[in-house]
């Protein structure tokens, strides 16, 4: 009985506080003065000259492409560093430290800057190239540390007693503990592949025509920042919440009962 009551004052909570947010939101639409226009954005998302995908399409095709190949490499650099961070060799382990380290505690878009205007320059580096190979960089930063944390948190027994039980090395690794060792990883992976998502639109500064990119063009010609932003942000939204969908399902299918 004591449970359904705080159930029901939360509830009550929670409704305040929906309601308080839509009404400041509502509030501050209204107050702003300013005739809204959306249709200008039609153009900028289907070219009805040419039939061919505006320039918003296309910048949110550039991010995906540039999410996904950082995501992609990352994932693979990243489980590489973790293993060498648990290795039994000094000079290896070292490097993986100092390699988490760099790229965590050093902001993206300084790491962009060095990339792109320092070893760009020295070796021709196109500046799609540099933000993909940056954004690889970082992402593999913190992939390493959630593969090692994961692995750590393994229960070594369950390797002691499948080796008594005659099966190879292979099966162990592949049936036993990379099960459980990625639905450990799964959660904290999806939300800092959520986060590059994002991150991916300081590549923008380094003219990657990316859907930020292509925003700031259109607020430049058109003078609409307002529309142009708040499109972007519903894009950027729903791009995140396929990912993070996504994300849900394969726990639930990796969830053991």
């Amino acid at each position: 009985m004591h449970a359904k009551k705080l159930a029901w004052i939360w509830s009550v909570i929670s409704l305040l506080v929906l309601g308080l947010g839509s009404w400041l939101v509502y509030s501050s639409f209204k107050n702003l003065d300013y005739e809204w226009n959306f249709g200008f954005l039609k153009d900028y998302v289907w070219d009805p000259i040419n039939h061919t995908p505006g320039l918003l399409l296309q910048g949110l095709w550039i991010t995906l492409k540039v999410s996904f190949f950082s995501i992609l490499w990352g994932t693979l650099l990243g489980l590489i560093i973790g293993g060498l961070m648990m290795g039994r060799e000094p000079i290896s382990r070292w490097f993986a430290l100092i390699f988490v380290d760099v790229f965590r505690n050093t902001p993206v878009l300084v790491q962009l800057y060095v990339m792109y205007f320092i070893v760009g320059t020295a070796v021709e580096m196109e500046p799609e190239t540099a933000g993909i190979l940056t954004l690889s960089l970082f992402c593999a930063s913190y992939v390493a540390e959630i593969f090692r944390g994961a692995v750590l948190e393994f229960e070594k027994g369950q390797i002691d007693a499948a080796k008594a039980m005659g099966l190879p090395s292979w099966q162990i690794a592949y049936h036993i503990a990379a099960p459980q060792v990625l639905r450990r990883m799964l959660p904290a992976l999806v939300g800092q592949f959520v986060s590059l998502v994002k991150d991916s639109s300081l590549v923008s500064v380094i003219s990657v025509a990316d859907i930020t990119k292509s925003a700031l063009n259109i607020v430049a010609v058109s003078f609409k920042s307002f529309e142009t932003w708040f499109v972007v942000a519903i894009l950027y939204c729903l791009v995140n919440t396929v990912l993070s969908s996504y994300g849900r399902y394969l726990e639930r299918r990796l969830r053991v009962g």
